[in-house]
């Protein structure tokens, strides 16, 4: 019969070593204090809903499955640190380093995933496109305009790439924790879109580019854009007049863009980028909803400065709507 003490000895050996026995000192406190801030203070900010479990969606289930999907970590410490860059101007380039590095890591280990998703990591995939679109906000810098098909065009791909992994297991993310994203970005109220100021802004678009030199593809695809933006805008001046925010619905306009829309905006012909210009004003309106919009602060003014150089002098006047709107208010 085995001693009692002999006994609880042979228990301690085989059970995992739970505790780690790493010094104090030898935390990586860095990293720890930018998992604390995502789920005290980001993730309360990406809960647009403002729903319990609009919360529990960035605050509890995606912190989870990051310990299961390391790339989706990363993403969620890329996202804090740029976010602690944003807050600490004195400390902005420390964080934005650990940002960068963390975004750089998990973007790799991403890519490598893509070839194989399926519906055990779908969920991970989704989540980590929705924080990469945020990461391609933040770690722009957006002083002064650079070229436009890296630094603008790149994040209209990034949205499409998330709405790829999102149609591929539509079912499968909608019958999850995801869902209340989900509702929330398919948001749709049908009203009389005349009813609302500056409606004529968007309409006339349909006007200006037109053109009997346009192919049938062209013309399509101008006209689905503009479409598109005109029903966005009555959504996103909805939720403006109740006083909600109004960048998820923003979001939704490049989802729906057809491809040869995005050929056209590579091009920089200057129909594309007049529409873009007055998609300007929808983010402008984004950026003004207290500070759950960090990420996109100064995107509008950015964006617009990008398209001011692209087009030709002629079409100047054209965006003169989204200029006054922007840069007046901004006091410029």
């Amino acid at each position: 019969m085995p001693i009692l003490g002999s006994s609880l000895v042979s228990q301690h050996h085989s059970q995992p070593d739970l505790v780690s026995t790493k010094q104090t000192t030898d935390l990586d406190i860095t990293e720890l204090r930018l998992m604390h801030h995502f789920t005290s203070v980001v993730a309360p900010d990406l809960a647009n809903a403002q729903t319990a479990e609009a919360l529990a969606l960035w605050q509890v289930h995606v912190v989870k499955l990051g310990f299961k999907h390391h790339f989706l970590l990363r993403g969620i410490l890329a996202v804090s640190a740029f976010h602690l860059a944003y807050l600490h101007p004195d400390k902005r380039a420390d964080y934005e380093l650990i940002g960068t590095t963390h975004q750089s890591i998990g973007l790799s280990e991403f890519h490598d995933t893509l070839a194989k998703v399926d519906e055990t990591n779908c969920h991970a995939m989704f989540a980590f496109s929705c924080l990469l679109i945020i990461l391609t906000f933040a770690s722009s810098a957006k002083e002064t305009p650079k070229d436009f098909t890296t630094d603008v065009l790149r994040w209209f791909y990034l949205l499409r790439g998330a709405n790829v992994v999102l149609n591929l297991y539509a079912e499968t993310i909608r019958c999850s924790f995801l869902k209340p994203l989900l509702d929330e970005m398919g948001h749709i109220e049908t009203t009389a879109a005349y009813i609302f100021p500056d409606t004529d802004q968007i309409t006339k678009l349909f006007r200006i580019c037109s053109s009997p030199e346009h192919d049938k593809e062209t013309s399509q695809a101008y006209d689905l854009a503009i479409h598109s933006l005109l029903s966005t805008f009555v959504q996103a001046s909805l939720l403006r007049q109740r006083g909600d925010g109004t960048v998820l619905a923003t979001f939704v306009w490049p989802l729906n863009l057809p491809p040869k829309f995005l050929d056209l905006l590579g091009e920089k012909q200057p129909e594309a980028m007049t529409i873009l210009a007055h998609y300007c004003v929808l983010i402008y309106w984004g950026e003004s909803h207290e500070n759950d919009t960090w990420f996109i602060n100064g995107w509008a003014k950015y964006m617009l400065a990008t398209v001011e150089e692209s087009l030709p002098d002629s079409w100047q006047e054209q965006i003169k709507w989204p200029v006054t709107t922007i840069t007046q208010s901004n006091g410029v």
